[in-house]
């Protein structure tokens, strides 16, 4: 994993820690971290006694199918969603926010490759 990855990677980690305490000012025991694979890395959540662990997503290392750098949806604890990438750490700005503190963004409909009927989603 070059530096300029794992920097990202890092700033992620601060950024989901940082959404957490904004939505929950009086919850303080929580982190997150990382570990890295041979194809992905977990991005790996816990409360403050690591009793209770969660897998945010995954950023892809070295996947054929993926890009980079690319964030991807967990499928479960061990293995990433391997659809479609939810954004690029490398390529583009990735903010965390209340709607993607969990984990990355589900896609649906058009991005999905659904058909555009006109409606609101």
């Amino acid at each position: 994993m070059n530096k300029e990855l794992t920097t990202k990677i890092e700033a992620l980690c601060q950024d989901i820690e940082n959404q957490h305490f904004k939505s929950f000012p009086s919850l303080k025991d929580y982190g997150c971290t990382f570990k890295a694979g041979r194809k992905f890395c977990k991005i790996i959540t816990t409360d403050g006694s690591g009793g209770n662990r969660s897998v945010w997503g995954f950023i892809n290392l070295s996947h054929e199918k993926f890009n980079e750098g690319d964030v991807l949806l967990a499928a479960g604890w061990a293995a990433p969603a391997l659809n479609k990438a939810r954004g690029n750490l490398l390529r583009q700005n990735y903010k965390v926010d209340s709607r993607n503190q969990y984990g990355p963004g589900y896609i649906s409909g058009y991005c999905a490759g659904g058909e555009r009927d006109g409606g609101l989603v």
